[in-house]
């Protein structure tokens, strides 16, 4: 082929090749050289020729400039387009919410449903390294095909940021430590409905635990024994587990979910309250009581109500 022929293909390919209507997902991870993205670029579908790629890029000289990350091309995209993204550094971002109160095994599939970690290896990680808990409910910008370390570790970041020194310094005042705080407020988490009924339950929560009463609560049993919905029954309040506050007193070993910021200020400040029980009424609301005879009463008539 004639060299006038191959510039014109050279420049065909740099700047005018039409990009296909699919969309291909690269990523780039730090360190890599010039020559390993003009491969991922290759096998990825987006370069046609990774030898074009290569020579644009050392003689613009910014073959050291390009930046890792996240990237979605279009198939067969022009070099210089390739080139510009890259240069300019700006990663794909998926918005992904974590509700409060949610387990590692419901964020997990989340975050694999939006293509940001797979299920497996995110649980695999936070059983590890002991993260349920510290997976802060929020609404994060997150890469796809992000390893579990640097997720677990965005999620951490927020939780440090959130239960802050003064909360810790609240909740050894009120006599918990910055985990036994964590695991009341996981707790909380799922048994309250608004705001002001976390601080409320806290308070009970709290008084339970100094006159050494177990908690009894069922978002500790559900944790135990796997049921998500539905009633619990006599027999589930009976099943042996160290999660099952029903049987045994004090708090559970670790967290039952993953607080958010209002279910830890509320564990690290209790509400002053000289009630001790509560229990869901047959509209959903939680009713509350001082002394046991009420208390029972309350789930009688819930009961009778049904």
């Amino acid at each position: 082929m004639p060299a006038r022929s191959i510039t014109v293909v050279l420049l065909l390919l740099l700047f005018f090749s039409t990009p296909s209507p699919r969309k291909a997902l690269v990523v780039i991870p730090a360190g890599a050289s010039a020559f390993q993205l003009a491969e991922s670029l290759t096998s990825a579908g987006v370069l046609i020729r990774k030898e074009i790629f290569l020579k644009t890029t050392s003689f613009l000289k910014i073959d050291k400039e390009l930046k890792y990350g996240s990237y979605e091309f279009f198939r067969f995209s022009p070099v210089f387009n390739i080139v510009s993204e890259l240069k300019k550094g700006e990663s794909v971002l998926i918005k992904v919410t974590i509700p409060e109160g949610w387990r590692s095994d419901q964020i997990a599939e989340r975050l694999e449903a939006q293509n940001i970690v797979g299920r497996d290896e995110f649980l695999k990680y936070v059983r590890d390294k002991e993260l349920e808990g510290y997976l802060f409910p929020e609404t994060y910008y997150l890469p796809p095909a992000s390893s579990p370390s640097y997720v677990c570790a965005v999620f951490k970041k927020q939780f440090d940021s959130v239960f802050s020194e003064e909360l810790i310094h609240q909740a050894a005042n009120a006599g918990l430590s910055p985990r036994e705080t964590l695991i009341l407020a996981g707790i909380i988490e799922k048994e309250a409905k608004s705001r002001e009924e976390k601080f409320l339950i806290s308070g009970i929560f709290h008084n339970r635990l100094k006159k050494r009463m177990r908690l009894e609560s069922c978002a500790t049993v559900r944790f135990a024994i796997k049921k998500w919905s539905g009633p619990l029954s006599i027999e589930d309040t009976l099943y042996d587990s160290p999660y099952n506050t029903y049987r045994h007193r004090g708090l559970p070993p670790a967290p039952v979910s993953n607080p958010g910021a209002d279910a830890l200020e509320a564990a690290s400040n209790p509400m002053s309250t000289d009630l001790l029980f509560f229990v869901v009424d047959s509209s959903g609301q939680h009713n509350f009581s001082k002394y046991f005879d009420q208390h029972r009463e309350k789930k009688f008539q819930r009961k009778r109500n049904k």
